[in-house]
């Protein structure tokens, strides 16, 4: 019986030693041949292969150099992990299979950049075109309207050092697929990034024909101790003082929102004040309502687009409410706010002489307002909008354009609650 539970043991010990051995054989099969393929343009270098039982692979003390641009990014530790070894096994033949794999996470520690180097230039001097998106990157700081490597040198940063993980899991019976980012910049600012996809489909090749909906995204933002040296080299530049640049920062980011024609309401751009006064956690939250489309949304009017998105705004764990904005013409000046008589900008964009609003209509008009752009209401809340084809057996046909294209859509009529038409 001993001499069994002996042998049994050195058994277990030996595929143990096989497994790990092939996983470190893997391994450097795949980076010898990423080395050999990039090696013209990129060269890299690793210390060691690390190898757990538990679903972990990864890479100790990554160098990556680009000779060209005389400049490298180096790596602590680059790990790939799974749910176990089951999973990594899986995950290969979900690949080979044409499928997406159900779970992988990829861990990055310690991962440098020199701010004086060309990738930081890259990354930061040159700014994006300008957008909603980009718009609480945008500063007031004298002549300069964003943060290059310059300005970060002169705030005291050398090197940028960030520990981050990318995850996804993949749930094919419910077809929903989450992602999740995170990542910590030392010094600087703590970033998480959520989204969860319903309808998605396990392969690829699915998703333009099926392509998947967002049921949720969530973003939170702690950026205090960038925040805090931005605002005071800025204020420095200015000559203002710490209270009055954050009521220029504030008018800054109005500023550029109306450039993308939205002024957001008084309670909401008081509550970002608050967040630049005390920048500890800003986090946004937004459960779209199914059939909405995001290409469409400068379509609508706000306060549907509100009920569409319904979004939730934390600054510092407390809930700003109530949320709202208005659609503004960007052309017109924001020189002058009056307390007791808001400037025109304030004021949603009213139509033109003769102009005529999108109006309600019947459902039962619809047959004859074929061709036309419209918008639909269920009654249950959720939104769509397109080009009507035609009416027939209780339905209405519709073409949804998206930003990969147009696809061609039914809805139920009894579903439908309120119509309107398009200009």
């Amino acid at each position: 019986m001993n001499k069994i539970v002996k042998w049994a043991v050195l058994g277990l010990l030996a595929v143990a030693l096989l497994i790990k051995l092939s996983l470190w054989l893997s391994v450097r099969s795949v980076m010898d041949d990423a080395i050999e393929q990039m090696a013209p343009h990129v060269v890299i270098k690793y210390s060691g292969i690390t190898s757990s039982f538990d679903g972990r692979i990864g890479l100790e003390k990554v160098e990556i150099r680009v000779p060209a641009l005389h400049d490298e990014l180096r790596v602590a530790h680059a790990e790939l992990r799974f749910h176990g070894l089951g999973e990594l096994l899986r995950f290969k033949e979900r690949l080979a299979e044409g499928k997406f794999p159900e779970q992988m996470a990829v861990k990055l520690q310690g991962l440098a950049l020199d701010v004086h180097g060309p990738f930081m230039a890259q990354l930061y001097n040159q700014p994006a075109e300008r957008s909603v998106f980009t718009a609480m990157s945008e500063v007031a700081c004298g002549k300069v309207r964003n943060i290059g490597t310059g300005e970060l040198l002169d705030m005291g940063y050398r090197t940028f050092e960030t520990d981050a993980e990318f995850s996804y899991r993949f749930e094919p019976g419910a077809q929903k697929l989450s992602f999740n980012l995170r990542s910590d910049t030392r010094d600087m600012a703590a970033m998480q990034v959520s989204m969860t996809l319903a309808n998605m489909s396990e392969k690829p090749g699915d998703l333009i024909s099926n392509p998947p909906r967002v049921s949720l995204v969530t973003m939170e933002l702690s950026d205090n101790q960038y925040q805090r040296k931005v605002q005071e080299y800025c204020a420095g530049k200015l000559s203002q003082d710490s209270k009055q640049y954050v009521q220029t920062a504030v008018d800054q980011f109005d500023r550029v929102l109306r450039s993308q024609r939205i002024a957001l309401e008084p309670p909401v751009l008081a509550a970002y004040g608050r967040y630049l006064q005390d920048p500890q956690s800003l986090r946004l939250e937004f459960t779209p309502t199914e059939g909405m489309v995001w290409e469409g949304l400068q379509f609508f009017d706000a306060k549907d687009v509100l009920a569409m998105l319904r979004p939730v705004v934390l600054v510092n764990q407390e809930v700003v409410e109530p949320l709202g904005f208005a659609w503004v013409d960007p052309n017109v000046s924001l020189a002058v706010k009056n307390v007791a008589e808001p400037a025109v900008a304030d004021q949603p964009v009213s139509a033109a002489p003769g102009e005529q609003r999108p109006q309600f209509v019947a459902v039962e008009q619809l047959p004859s307002y074929a061709g036309k752009r419209l918008q639909f209401i269920t009654f249950d809340g959720a939104y769509y909008q397109g080009v009507l084809h035609r009416v027939e057996n209780g339905k209405v046909y519709l073409s949804v354009q998206f930003q990969s294209g147009s696809a061609e859509m039914s809805l139920r009529l009894d579903k439908i609650h309120q119509v309107r038409v398009l200009l």
